[in-house]
């Protein structure tokens, strides 16, 4: 069997939809086939408004025109336009106005519609106002915007960004500047203190109300006679105007005065109502064309006027038909929708005005707790004065106390520190005074030690003298030797002489000895000289070449007459020896002697050689004693011991060698 497939029905397609009014822009998806008349109901209901018969809906059509949707026609029948964005634009505007806005209008959301389209009107000059009632109604609207006036909040200045004239008042006051209309609509704005929104707004209907041209609808006619006119139609009546001046109207008739209004084509016609003469008394009221009036005598009149559009026409019959039935309405009784709505706005009213009348109570109590607080400020400033003044002195004392206090601490730190110090002090006097002790004691002990050096070295002194001595008597002994052997060899000499004539020629006197024996003599004895010349010091020396030994060498040495006679190359010892080996002396005698004296020689080198290193050793062991005493005398020693004039000397050989130095 083939599957019965149950097929969706399509979904309608949606149509988007903006709603504009003065306060915000709402956007709806409804039904391509949808009315007006939802859209407008969905505005009405998202706004909270129940008094939907004086406002609807306005639009653009394709054309270019503008004018009153028909809110029982579908959408896309009216060709209306659809923006690149895909919404069809709609304006929610006021198209019947009431005769009395604080006694009609009944809901505050409906006030406050009224409100701001007059406020537009105005400003964009479609309605006239004089510059005065602009000042009055811009100060209802700083009120109904701002609240009440507040010096300290509204400062000069904070209307430079509103709009709350039209342009043309202010063109006409050109020498007028912006800081000005500002104070004059301040001070207007000051005096409207504890109005509420809402009744700002009230008062600026009642204000706009009362113009010439509030709530009327223009339209361009021409009369039977072709001339050019102003048709006027608003919540009272159907007025005419000249063609230059909208304020001044000409004819004007109630709409208790009309009977029945039809147009065809570009005519539109207005039967009045016809004058019924009944009882002696002047009567009107409204007939049907269809009816007959008998047994009355009536009068009646048309107004026949031409339009340039036969929409025009129809427009106008609309807004003729709709205000004529808003005012019969109101001379009817109310309806139940009617009565709720207006004991609902007469609850909410007296709600407003109870906790309007509470909120007053609670200023006044606010305002008269202020005054006492600021009387109790007063009193108590003087209070707070002496407060801060003694606030300020304790501050000052608890600072000095503190500043006291950080001074104790540091006056205790730094007598911690100067505790320390004088310990360290102590403990270094202390120290000073162990180490001077010890000083002292290194000094005695020098000092002893060096006593005893000095004794020691005195008593080595004295031995090397009586040493020196000895060697010195062992010398003049030499000496006395070898002048007995010079005496002795001139003897020889003398009588070898007398014996030989070959020594006739030679000086009497003069003796030489053998070559080899009297040089090594000559250089023993010269030695011996420079020794005891070279050595200088604490030590003993021996201080040059004593008499003796001058005559010794004297002996030795032929004298300069003698040495002249033998410079040309010949040695005269050597002849002299020569004659003595001649002469037949005692060359036995002569060698004895000679070793003798060499043998004397040799034993006082080595006498002196050792004689000479320990002088050498003592001179070094006296030179450190010295540095040492330099060193420990002159630094250590204290100096209410020293004494310039202090000497020590050593005594060496009949010599003096001052040897200064600091202490006792």
């Amino acid at each position: 069997m083939p599957l019965n497939i149950l097929k969706k029905k399509p979904r309608p397609k949606l149509l988007s939809v903006r709603i504009s009014t003065f306060d915000a822009d709402m956007e709806f998806s409804v039904n391509y086939f949808t009315k007006p008349k939802h859209v407008f109901d969905l505005v009405c209901h998202t706004i909270g408004l129940r008094e939907t018969w004086y406002f609807g809906l306005t639009c653009s059509f394709s054309d270019g025109s503008s004018g009153w949707v028909k809110l029982d026609k579908k959408i896309l029948d009216q060709n209306l336009p659809i923006n690149d964005d895909g919404f069809i634009l709609f304006k929610f505007l006021a198209k019947f106005y009431p005769e009395s806005v604080e006694e009609d209008l009944i809901q505050e959301v409906t006030r406050h519609l009224f409100y701001l389209q007059f406020q537009h009107l105005i400003l964009n000059e479609e309605l006239h106002c004089s510059p005065e009632a602009s000042i009055l109604l811009a100060s209802y609207a700083v009120q109904a915007k701002y609240g009440d006036y507040d010096p300290d909040v509204h400062q000069p200045g904070f209307l430079a960004n509103e709009v709350l004239l039209p342009q043309s008042v202010i063109d006409q006051f050109q020498s007028v500047t912006g800081q000005m209309w500002e104070n004059q609509i301040t001070e207007w704005y000051a005096n409207h203190h504890g109005l509420t929104r809402d009744e700002a707004q009230l008062e600026y209907l009642k204000i706009v109300q009362d113009l010439e041209m509030s709530g009327v609808n223009y339209f361009e006619i021409k009369d039977i006679n072709g001339c050019d006119m102003w048709l006027g139609i608003d919540a009272k009546s159907v007025s005419l105007y000249p063609k230059g001046d909208k304020l001044q109207q000409t004819k004007s008739y109630q709409w208790s005065e009309l009977a029945d209004m039809s147009y065809k084509g570009n005519n539109f016609s207005i039967k009045l109502t016809p004058k019924i003469i009944a009882g002696g008394t002047l009567g009107r009221r409204r007939l049907n064309l269809a009816a007959s009036v008998s047994n009355l005598h009536a009068q009646s009149e048309e107004l026949h006027f031409v339009t340039d559009n036969p929409d025009t026409n129809k427009l106008i019959l609309e807004l003729c038909k709709g205000n004529h039935d808003l005012y019969m309405k109101k001379r009817k009784v109310d309806s139940m929708e009617i009565q709720h709505m207006k004991t609902q706005a007469k609850e909410e009213r007296e709600r407003k005005l109870a906790e309007r009348e509470r909120f007053r109570k609670e200023r006044e109590s606010r305002i008269q707790i202020q005054q006492e607080k600021k009387e109790l400020e007063e009193k108590l400033k003087p209070l707070q004065e002496e407060n801060k003044a003694a606030a300020d002195a304790l501050r000052r004392s608890e600072e000095t106390a503190e500043l006291l206090s950080e001074k104790a601490k540091l006056a205790e730190e730094e007598a911690k520190l100067l505790r320390i110090k004088v310990s360290n002090a102590e403990n270094e006097i202390q120290r000073l005074k162990m180490d001077n002790n010890q000083f002292q004691e290194a000094n005695h002990l020098l000092k002893q030690n060096l006593l005893k050096v000095t004794q020691q070295l005195s008593e080595q002194s004295r031995a090397k003298s009586l040493e020196m001595e000895n060697l010195r008597n062992e010398l003049h002994a030499t000496k006395a030797a070898l002048s007995e052997a010079n005496r002795k060899i001139n003897r020889m000499n003398n009588s070898n002489m007398h014996h030989s004539p070959s020594t006739s020629g030679s000086t009497p006197g003069t003796s030489y000895l053998p070559v080899n024996q009297s040089h090594s003599q000559v250089m023993a004895v010269h030695n011996l000289s420079q020794n005891g010349t070279n050595q200088a010091g604490p030590s003993p020396t021996v201080s040059g070449t004593s008499n003796n030994q001058k005559s010794m060498l004297f002996h030795l040495y032929p004298s300069s007459k003698n040495a002249s006679t033998a410079s040309d190359g010949t040695n005269q010892v050597d002849r002299n020896s020569h004659e003595f080996s001649n002469s037949g002396g005692s060359i036995a005698d002569m060698q004895q002697l000679s070793q003798e004296i060499e043998k004397e020689r040799v034993e006082y080198q080595v006498k002196s050689r050792n004689i000479e290193q320990q002088l050498q050793t003592l001179r070094s062991e006296i030179e450190v004693l010295k540095v040492d005493d330099d060193m420990l005398f002159v630094d250590q020693i204290p100096p209410n011991n020293h004494h310039p004039d202090q000497t020590y000397a050593i005594h060496n050989e009949g010599q003096q060698r001052p040897h200064h130095y600091n202490g006792v």
